[in-house]
C-alpha cells in the first residue's frame, strides 16, 4: 500500500529515549550524530508478523501537559508496551504552543524516532505537523478529530499520516449537558466561568464540551446570549456573554499549562461574580487551590465541573470537602489512559509493521478512532474505575491491544479495529477486572 522512508540518526552520547525532552530544545542533555542511514518500513508485501522481526522502533510522545494522565501513559508505554513490542519511547516536556511542538518533533527526528504520537491536538496545525514528520520520515498520529480546519490534511494522501484518535465528542458533551440539566435548579440564579480551552484553535473535543455546557445553561434558563455560542467559544481572548435573563457567562480560553492562564482564571474568580466553574480542558489540578482560596476569602461556594483524568488531582477533588461541606469537584469525566494510549500506539505500530489498511478507511483516508468517556460523580465510582487501569492490570492489556494490530489479525480494517474498541465497555471491563 505505502512505503515510509526514514533517515535514522546515530546517538553518540546520552540517550533521550526514556527521558523527558524539552519542547524548546535538547537542553544540553544529548548529542546526536548526523543522519547517515536510510531504512525503510515494510510495504504491504513485507509485513512483519512478530515483534522480534524488526529492529527496535523509537516513538516520540508529544504532550501538552505533564499531569497524572501523562505520568500513567509513560508507565504504560515504558514498562508494559516497550518490552512486549520491541519499542522505546521518547517523551516531551509540556508543549504549550505549536513552535514548542515542532521543536520536539525535530528533536525526536534527531534522536532517530520512527513515529510521533501527538497528544497536543492542535487541529488547525495538523498539516504542518504531518509535513514536518514526513520531511523527517516519521509516521504521524494525533489525539484529535477531523474538522474544517484540518480536513485538507485527511484528503492530501500523506504517506506518513495514520489518522487520529479521540473521545466520542457528542457523547462526551452529552454527559456534561445532562449533568447540568439534572442537578441545577432553574429558580436559582448563577453566573458561570466556562474554560473553553483550545476552542479558539479548533480543538474539536473542547469545542464540543464547551458548546454543550453553554447550551445546557441556555436551555435551563430559557435565555438568549448577546453573542452566538460560536463567538464565545472561538474567541482567543476572554469574552463575556450576558443574557436576557441576567445570567452571565465568562468564557476563558487557553491551555491550562500556559504562562498566565491560572493567574487569569484566579483573577476572574476573585471578582466574586461567579459560582460555577465549568472546565472543557483538563484543568482540575490547576484550579483547585485558586478556587479554595476564593471560597475562603469571599465565603462563596463555587461548584467545579470539568473534564478530568485518573490521578491525584481528581482523587483529591472527590475526597476533599470545602468549607461548605461539598466535594471540591462535583462531576468529571474520565477515560482509561491505557486504552487511549493503545489506540495511538496501534496506529503507528500498524503503519510501521506494514498494516496500513488497519489505519485507513475503505476509501483510503486516515481513520479517526473513537473512545467513550465515563461520568464520575462520587469517590466510590472513581475508586472502582481507577483500580482497573493500573500497572499489572491495565484496561488495554496485551489481549486487548493485540486485537487492534494487523500483526495478529491479518486483513483487519480500520472499521473492525473500531468495533474492537467499542467492545471495551464499562461492563466488559468490570467483568474482567472488577473482582481482581
Amino acid at each position: 500500500m505505502m512505503k515510509i522512508k526514514k533517515f535514522t540518526s546515530i546517538l553518540l552520547a546520552g540517550t533521550l529515549t526514556f527521558g523527558l525532552v524539552a519542547c524548546g530544545g535538547s537542553n544540553g542533555t544529548t548529542e546526536t550524530g548526523n543522519a547517515d542511514t536510510l531504512t525503510e518500513a515494510p510495504t504491504d508485501g513485507e509485513k512483519i508478523t512478530s515483534p522480534d522481526q524488526h529492529e527496535k522502533f523509537k516513538i516520540g510522545i508529544l504532550e501538552v501537559q505533564l499531569n497524572d494522565e501523562s505520568t500513567n501513559r509513560a508507565s504504560y508505554f515504558n514498562d508494559y508496551i516497550a518490552p512486549q513490542y520491541n519499542c522505546e519511547f521518547m517523551f516531551s516536556e509540556a508543549c504549550a504552543d505549536l513552535n514548542a511542538a515542532m521543536t520536539f518533533v525535530e528533536n525526536a527526528a534527531d534522536a532517530g524516532c520512527d513515529a510521533i504520537i501527538n497528544y497536543y491536538a492542535v487541529g488547525a496545525n495538523t498539516e504542518q505537523l504531518i509535513q514536518l514528520c514526513q520531511e523527517y520520515g516519521m509516521v504521524y498520529v494525533e489525539n484529535g478529530g477531523r474538522n474544517s480546519q484540518n480536513d485538507a490534511a485527511y484528503q492530501a494522501n500523506y504517506e506518513n499520516f495514520a489518522g487520529a484518535f479521540m473521545a466520542d465528542q457528542p457523547d462526551t458533551g452529552r454527559l456534561f449537558r445532562e449533568y447540568l440539566l439534572e442537578t441545577m435548579d432553574s429558580s436559582e440564579s448563577h453566573n458561570f466561568i466556562v474554560a473553553t480551552g483550545g476552542g479558539y484553535q479548533g480543538n474539536a473535543q473542547q469545542t464540543e464540551i464547551s458548546t454543550n455546557m453553554l447550551e445546557a445553561i441556555q436551555e435551563l434558563y430559557g435565555l438568549t446570549y448577546d453573542k452566538t455560542i460560536e463567538e464565545l467559544i472561538t474567541s482567543a481572548s476572554p469574552i463575556t456573554g450576558t443574557s436576557d435573563k441576567g445570567i452571565e457567562v465568562y468564557c476563558y480560553p487557553g491551555v491550562p499549562s500556559a504562562k498566565g492562564w491560572l493567574e487569569g482564571m484566579s483573577a476572574a474568580l476573585q471578582t466574586g461574580k461567579y459560582d460555577y466553574l465549568l472546565l472543557a480542558p483538563q484543568a482540575l489540578g490547576n484550579v483547585g487551590t485558586a478556587v479554595s482560596e476564593v471560597e475562603e476569602a469571599l465565603n462563596k461556594d463555587i461548584t467545579i465541573i470539568g473534564f478530568g483524568s485518573f490521578g491525584d488531582a481528581l482523587t483529591n477533588g472527590f475526597k476533599t470537602k470545602d468549607k461548605f461541606g461539598n466535594t471540591t469537584v462535583s462531576m468529571s469525566t474520565v477515560k482509561f489512559t491505557s486504552l487511549v494510549s493503545a489506540m495511538g500506539f496501534s496506529k503507528v505500530y500498524n503503519m510501521l509493521t506494514g498494516y496500513g489498511d488497519a489505519t485507513h478507511t475503505a476509501d483510503g483516508q486516515p481513520a479517526v478512532g473513537l473512545f467513550r468517556m465515563q461520568a464520575v460523580t462520587e469517590a466510590s465510582q472513581l475508586d472502582e474505575m481507577e483500580s482497573w487501569d493500573t500497572p499489572g492490570k491495565w484496561v488495554a492489556d496485551y489481549d486487548v491491544l493485540n486485537g487492534f494490530l494487523g500483526m495478529y489479525n491479518e486483513g483487519i480494517t480500520a472499521e473492525q479495529v473500531q468495533e474492537k474498541i467499542n467492545a471495551v465497555t464499562y461492563d466488559s471491563i468490570k467483568e474482567r477486572l472488577g473482582s481482581n
